[in-house]
């Protein structure tokens, strides 16, 4: 606050049901009054309004009397108290950090909540907002917390943090994830995705070592390679050579059904909305990698290509692999193609030879991931669909709903008993 007596400074909060007009009232009496209106804010759940005015009331004001009639009046309940300066909002000036702590899942029964909230506390994270980001049911909550004023977090301390979270996220089955609030979180311009497992709901080379007779012994060399036991590309070239002699027309039956992660129609539809760009590379294959490209209208696609020869697989890869350095570098090249800093990146990926990538992203979430990657990364979605990443952006379900021209809800209050 910019005055140093606060003897005159008092605390107005109004509560009620809301309607139009609320607001103006009580500030037009402010002003008519000679009184100085320092601060305010306002939140409406449910139709039910809480306002909060800090005022400078002069020597025989009457903004007191008339703020409590005009309350009166409007069918509002209206406390008055005395602002006390160590309970004051010191980060006004901008020094402190808020962080942004987002909870996805069933959160009805309020023990995601109240085991997260008391964390907080515990902590010394004080919650000064709370945004719901579902529309019906309870399923997604922000809670912008701030640290202490004299306190600053340590990259080192917000990766213990993000530890913390994500293991009590496992044991409540629900996403959890923290990062730090601001402008950049809504600011994202590009979204580089991983295919297998992320993207789509299957490992594409297992596919086709099905068809080869080989199933079981790819399965088990792409989940190594994935947790990054083994060498990508070595493994890559490994398991292609099992493939020999399939005939290409039979692998591109996997085009007939791919089955899709849920959410994914929604998030590149709602990216595409908001004039993002939106792309693939994965470490699977171009056949199955470009069809998809094609089908959504996304910006790239980078893939490995199955070498071919009288329409069957040689066993062989040509061309540069698509391994941990390459995705790192397409998004790099992305970003520069489409005039992006690399803060306005996000990376989604579940392997280890994602983390280059999204190590190298302003945003980096590990989808579903392997747990060398969930450490590496972020932020972590174990339990949401990939509508959890526009979560993570920032945005809500009812942010999505507009942006696919969704009616609006019609808001009504609480039926009269």
């Amino acid at each position: 606050m910019e005055n140093e007596n606060h003897d005159d400074l008092i605390v107005l909060h109004v509560t009620g049901p809301d309607r139009p007009g609320i607001t103006s009232a009580l500030t037009g009496i402010i002003a008519r009054e000679g009184a100085r209106l320092v601060d305010l804010g306002q939140s409406v759940l449910h139709g039910h309004l809480t306002l909060s005015a800090f005022i400078e009331v002069p020597q025989g004001s009457d903004v007191l009397r008339r703020t409590l009639f005009k309350a009166s009046e409007l069918g509002l309940r209206m406390e008055v108290s005395m602002y006390n300066a160590s309970q004051g909002d010191s980060r006004r000036d901008g020094s402190g950090c808020a962080l942004c702590v987002t909870l996805l899942g069933d959160l009805e029964d309020g023990d995601a909540v109240g085991r997260t909230t008391d964390y907080l506390a515990r902590t010394s994270l004080n919650i000064r907002e709370i945004r719901t980001l579902s529309r019906r049911r309870l399923t997604g909550l922000e809670l912008i917390v701030d640290l202490p004023p004299d306190r600053r977090i340590t990259a080192v301390e917000m990766r213990a943090l993000r530890g913390e979270i994500l293991s009590m996220a496992g044991d409540l089955g629900a996403d959890m994830a923290v990062q730090r609030d601001g402008i950049g979180r809504r600011s994202k311009r590009l979204v580089c995705m991983d295919v297998d497992s992320t993207f789509i709901q299957m490992e594409v080379i297992d596919e086709l070592a099905k068809m080869a007779g080989c199933g079981e012994k790819v399965a088990l060399i792409t989940d190594r390679a994935m947790r990054g036991e083994l060498d990508f590309s070595a493994a890559l070239r490994e398991r292609v050579s099992l493939l020999a002699g399939l005939p290409m027309e039979q692998a591109r039956r996997l085009l007939d059904d791919v089955p899709m992660t849920p959410g994914a129609e929604v998030l590149v539809r709602t990216l595409k909305a908001l004039g993002m760009r939106i792309g693939l590379v994965s470490g699977g294959f171009t056949f199955l990698v470009d069809a998809l490209k094609q089908r959504f209208g996304l910006d790239f696609a980078f893939a490995n290509t199955l070498e071919v020869e009288d329409g069957r697989i040689t066993g062989q890869v040509r061309g540069q692999i698509v391994d941990a350095d390459r995705k790192a570098q397409v998004l790099s090249d992305m970003a520069h193609v489409y005039d992006c800093r690399l803060d306005q990146c996000v990376a989604v990926g579940d392997g280890a030879n994602d983390m280059k990538m999204l190590r190298l992203a302003g945003l980096g979430i590990a989808f579903r991931a392997k747990p060398r990657l969930q450490a590496a990364a972020d932020l972590s979605l174990n339990a949401s669909s990939l509508t959890g990443v526009l979560y993570l952006m920032g945005f809500s379900e009812r942010d999505v709903a507009e942006l696919a021209g969704e009616a609006p809800e019609v808001c009504v209050g609480p039926k009269s008993t």
